[in-house]
Formats: structure tokens, C-alpha cells, sequence
């Protein structure tokens, strides 16, 4: 069965977009990855990336598939147009659940344009440590969706999987820089801030279990379909709402815009040489 040869490969891929959190973890010590321009860039190359695999792939797959089943052209559409608007409104919700959370903790988005600007002293320490342990954790909860869409794309489809691992990837290691940037100005320990920035990305892996015990064993085809459609509305909100305005706010919207076109053309020719 298709399904069981992709199992591990499924959790591998997912285990490796986690990893990537640390390679931002690594990068926070180079002098290069703390400028605002190259997280900008990067936030835009991962965006742009998730737009492609979600528009061309994705949804136009799914639409495909339900007009295979029986649908009509213009049932097909409907049925795909509002399980996606309905995925972005529970997105949406979520988001804003997790946006209470989070400043309740203590952070909000700006920090994360904030921690390349940011130096050690004694009044500092304490709250880059505090800010980077509620980054992590706050990662950690966003990274088990990621973790879910990856298994779940990459048990059907391995190229497409690599294609949204790649592109989860590429968007982690920003995410690395905000949780390992911090807590090495806090405490000058490289080892600490890197295996605390690992922790936060091997929920990746957390959610890749939990998509295997829920849907694995009873998934039928015509589920994927909907699986599918739901993972384009949240990489939609995540590039639209996450990664773009936070790129944006860093003050260098050449760097994003760049970075957008890059991230869709990376995707576009890798799908091409995929396929």
C-alpha cells in the first residue's frame, strides 16, 4: 500500500522541519543571520513558498479529485472554495485564541524584529531569557499544526510533501533565530539557547504522531481531498497574516518582496523537476 511505504518517510520529512528551528538556533551565532534584512528575505522566501504549494497544488489537486469523484465542474468549486474560506476562519480563530495566550505570556509579534536590535547588560538579561523561553514555547504550540500538515501531505503525496517540508523548513529558521537570539544574549551559553530552540521545534515531529494515531490507519482517499484543502487555508493565513506583516515590519519590504518572488519560484521549478 502507497500509504504504509510513505510512513517513514513521512516522519522523516517532518523530523527534518523541525530540525530546521535549530539550524536557526546555529545561525543566531553568525553575524550575517542577525541582520534585518536577511530575515526579511527569509520570511518572504518561506511565504512565498507556501502561497505557490497552496494555490497551484494543493487546492487546484483537490478540485481535480472531487470532479474525479462525480462532482460537476462548478459543485466541485463550491465545495472546495467554501472548505477553504471555512478553514481560514478557523484558522483565524485559532490564531486569535493563540494571540491572547501569547500576550498574556508577555509577547507579541513585534519582538521577534525587535531581538536583532536588542544587547546584553545586567537590566536586559533577565527579560531576553524570559522572552525567549516564551517564544519557545509559544513555537513549540505553533509547530504541531506544521508537524500535521507535513505527515499528512507527505502520506499521499512524498513530492508535494517535500515540497511544504522545504518551505516549513525555510520559515523555521527565522523562527530558530527568535528563540535562540535572546536567550544567548541572556546567558552567553550556546549550547543552552541552541537545545532550548530544538525543544521548540521537535513539537514537528509531536505532530506528526498525533495526525498518525487520529487519521492514519481509517484515512480514506476522499479525506485527503479535505486534508488538503484545510492545510492550504492555514499556509495561506500563516503567509498572509504571519510571515509577511512580520517581514514588513522589519522595514525592509524590498527584501520581502524579493524574497516572496524567490520563495514562488524556488517552488515552481522544484515542482516541475519533481514531477
Amino acid at each position: 500500500m502507497q500509504a504504509d511505504e510513505n510512513l517513514l518517510f513521512a516522519f522523516a520529512l517532518t523530523f527534518m522541519a523541525g530540525l530546521s528551528t535549530g539550524v536557526g538556533g546555529l545561525a543566531a551565532f553568525a553575524n550575517f543571520a542577525r541582520k534585518e534584512k536577511f530575515l526579511a528575505f527569509a520570511l518572504g522566501l518561506a511565504a512565498g513558498a507556501m502561497i505557490y504549494i497552496s494555490f497551484v497544488e494543493l487546492l487546484f489537486g483537490a478540485l481535480e479529485s472531487f470532479q474525479k469523484e462525480g462532482d460537476d465542474a462548478q459543485t466541485a468549486y463550491t465545495k472546495m472554495a467554501v472548505m477553504f474560506l471555512g478553514g481560514l476562519v478557523v484558522t483565524g480563530l485559532l490564531g486569535k485564541f493563540m494571540e491572547s495566550i501569547t500576550d498574556k505570556m508577555g509577547i507579541k509579534k513585534s519582538d521577534l524584529s525587535n531581538l536583532t536590535a536588542e544587547k546584553s547588560n545586567g537590566n536586559k538579561s533577565k527579560k531576553l531569557y524570559r522572552t525567549g523561553i516564551v517564544t519557545a514555547v509559544a513555537l513549540a504550540i505553533h509547530n504541531l499544526p506544521e508537524g500535521l500538515v507535513t505527515f499528512l501531505t507527505s502520506m499521499q503525496d512524498i513530492n508535494l510533501g517535500i515540497g511544504i517540508a522545504v518551505a516549513i523548513a525555510i520559515h523555521n529558521i527565522p523562527e530558530g533565530l527568535a528563540v535562540a537570539l535572546p536567550i544567548y544574549h541572556a546567558t552567553k551559553n550556546k549550547k543552552k539557547a541552541l537545545f532550548i530552540t530544538l525543544l521548540s521545534g521537535l513539537s514537528e515531529p509531536v505532530g506528526a504522531g498525533i495526525a498518525y494515531l487520529l487519521f492514519f490507519r481509517n484515512m480514506e482517499p476522499e479525506v485527503f481531498d479535505v486534508v488538503n484543502v484545510f492545510v492550504a487555508s492555514i499556509m495561506v493565513y500563516v503567509s498572509f497574516f504571519e510571515l509577511i506583516p512580520t517581514s514588513i515590519e522589519m522595514g525592509h519590504g524590498t527584501y520581502t518582496k524579493w524574497g516572496i518572488i524567490a520563495g514562488l519560484s524556488v517552488m515552481g521549478l522544484s515542482m516541475i523537476f519533481l514531477t
